[in-house]
């Protein structure tokens, strides 16, 4: 029996998903950018809450997964690189005021701990995510007097990691001030 009449080989056989071709890095990368550029073919306004729903979910996906990745490097004593290239992504949608408030919802909290806290090894996060998610933090609409977003904030541990860097000798003095305002407002 030769190849062709193999049964098991036949082209007719329903494939696995692990058997699908994967997208290549750039080509999710493009995707998810695509997925925010938010006005240039359309108007803000036409995309609908359960589309907006969609992308956030997406891009809080990815996010997850390349933390989880990069403290899986560290404890592998490998380079943990995979925030830093992700960072751009996230500094974009973080920074989009109309995407804030569904972030927020969406748990982004937990996840920015994520990003900074220090890695299995103790080593902090790049300097340039750290510097950035407190950028960021620091013009987040996160309203205390809502009990909601104030639970969430504790249930999170942002604010430990926050206070932690803000009394860090190894964060700069830049990123200890930012760190620093975070607590005073959230304090």
């Amino acid at each position: 029996m030769g190849y062709e009449d193999n049964p098991c080989v036949s082209g007719d056989e329903p494939r696995s998903p692990g058997d699908a071709p994967q997208a290549e890095k750039g080509e999710e990368d493009s995707e998810m950018k695509d997925l925010f550029k938010i006005g240039k073919k359309r108007k803000r306004n036409e995309r609908s809450p359960a589309e907006i729903t969609l992308l956030v979910e997406n891009v809080m996906a990815v996010l997850e997964v390349t933390a989880e990745e990069d403290t899986d490097l560290n404890r592998q004593e490998k380079p943990a690189i995979n925030k830093l290239k992700k960072l751009p992504l996230l500094t974009e949608v973080l920074s989009k005021k109309q995407l804030q408030l569904e972030f927020l919802d969406h748990g982004v909290l937990k996840l920015l701990k994520n990003w900074l806290e220090p890695l299995p090894d103790g080593s902090l996060p790049n300097i340039n995510i750290r510097t950035e998610i407190l950028r960021i933090l620091n013009e987040f609409p996160i309203d205390l007097e809502q009990y909601d977003r104030r639970e969430q904030l504790k249930k999170s541990g942002l604010g430990k990691v926050i206070m932690f860097l803000s009394k860090s000798h190894e964060e700069n003095r830049l990123n200890r001030k930012l760190a620093k305002e975070l607590v005073d407002k959230w304090g």
